[in-house]
């Protein structure tokens, strides 16, 4: 008997036999979604921070914070994905992706990273601290942390890169082993990253297989627009800056039901920021 009842489906378009062609059958557990939010708070909150410490953070390193405090606030969806079962992490390391001008006379660029350990315990002005002069290090191609990996990847031929990423995966996360010469768990607990300084509202960032992440939050351009602004019941329209977040999650280790309290909370922390100078339980 069969299982599933099907007929001859007939002639196909040429795209679709294209279609059918290139693709296997789906197996990529990425979901999406957007949040839209009024950053008037967030970008008072900035520049007051600016005045009182004399550090420069940005909506990215805001976000990187209220990411970093729900990931402590909720450890089901702080897990690494491994060998079929989730495993809690116990450090929230945030990682930031950061772009790198390699020739200015032609534009090109390199993209590169640097992890935030403990992010959930520090303060916004000390992780744009940390980021600052770790990006400076970066830049200057002389950070502790990953100048001699890159070095070692350049060198490598193109044809090796699969096979070597293919054993680095199966020691370090398979195996849960710390290699030599390589820093510890260097992709963190999740990543943000940004595309808002280029003037892109709406863009969604893949999951990079190696890093193991469950989220990545991308953060699109502010923009002014109207926004339905509700005072003592009352609800007028006004212009307000709107910053809109994009996240792409890992159905495995985020449900639908985690992801909306996973906005709702993001929402909270960014129009309340003052609530992220509170310490971390």
């Amino acid at each position: 008997m069969r299982n599933v009842r099907l007929r001859p489906a007939g002639d196909l378009s040429i795209f679709r036999r294209l279609a059918l062609a290139a693709w296997d059958d789906p197996r990529d557990p990425s979901i999406h979604g957007t949040l839209e939010l009024d950053a008037t708070a967030a970008l008072a909150y900035l520049e007051t921070l600016h005045a009182r410490t004399g550090e420069r953070p940005t909506l990215t390193h805001l976000v990187g914070r209220a990411l970093a405090v729900v990931l402590a606030e909720r450890p089901e969806l702080h897990v690494l994905v491994r060998r079929g079962r989730l495993y809690p992490r116990e450090d929230v390391d945030i990682f930031f992706q950061v772009a790198l001008t390699d020739d200015h006379a032609c534009g090109t660029s390199d993209l590169s990273g640097l992890v935030i350990r403990n992010a959930d315990r520090k303060s916004v002005a000390a992780i744009a601290h940390e980021f600052g002069e770790r990006l400076a290090q970066i830049r200057r191609d002389c950070d502790p942390q990953i100048a001699a990996v890159r070095h070692r990847l350049a060198a490598l031929p193109t044809g090796l890169l699969r096979p070597i990423q293919a054993v680095l995966d199966v020691v370090q996360y398979r195996l849960n082993l710390r290699l030599p010469g390589l820093p510890r768990d260097s992709f963190g607990s999740a990543a943000v990253t940004t595309v808002g300084m280029f003037g892109i509202r709406w863009a969604y960032a893949p999951l990079f297989p190696p890093a193991h992440w469950p989220i990545i939050l991308l953060v699109g351009a502010v923009t002014p627009r109207p926004w339905v602004v509700e005072d003592q019941g009352v609800a007028r329209v006004e212009v307000r800056p709107v910053l809109p977040l994009h996240a792409t999650l890992d159905h495995r280790a985020v449900d639908g039901v985690q992801a909306a309290r996973l906005s709702k909370r993001i929402e909270e922390l960014l129009t309340h920021p003052e609530l992220l100078d509170a310490p971390t339980t």
